[in-house]
């Protein structure tokens, strides 16, 4: 007879929690995201290889938690942690890095307009 019962930590589903994160950005809940993101980051980090698609995956989001945020630097080494990572999964010309491109095009245009708006520099899209 044990002494002692185990206590097991409830398994972390990566899926599900990426899904529910996901969720939350396209809700607006940028705040709300934050915490769920970076346990997603730490999960990775942990437990899965160095390139993964899971990995590359959740930099991404991370990316665009910060970039939501107002976050442009953490935003940008997200991003291209998971560019990095989708290069070396897939090659450079896969639909993947193409999202990944985007989403950074899409910060620079942020990075960019801030900058401008500074300097009260006014340009036509």
């Amino acid at each position: 007879m044990a002494l002692f019962k185990s206590k097991k930590k409830p398994k972390f589903d990566w899926t599900e929690k990426n899904r529910a994160l996901v969720a939350l950005i396209n809700a607006g809940r940028i705040e709300e995201a934050m915490e769920p993101a970076q346990e997603l980051v730490e999960h990775v980090d942990r437990h899965f290889k160095r390139d993964s698609p899971e990995k590359a995956t959740t930099y991404n989001n991370m990316g665009m938690v910060f970039m939501l945020s107002g976050d442009t630097v953490l935003a940008d080494d997200c991003f291209r942690d998971a560019l990095e990572m989708r290069k070396r999964l897939y090659g450079r010309e896969h639909r993947e890095v193409a999202v990944i491109l985007l989403n950074l095009a899409h910060l620079y245009k942020i990075m960019a307009r801030r900058i401008l708006d500074e300097n009260r520099v006014e340009v036509s899209d």
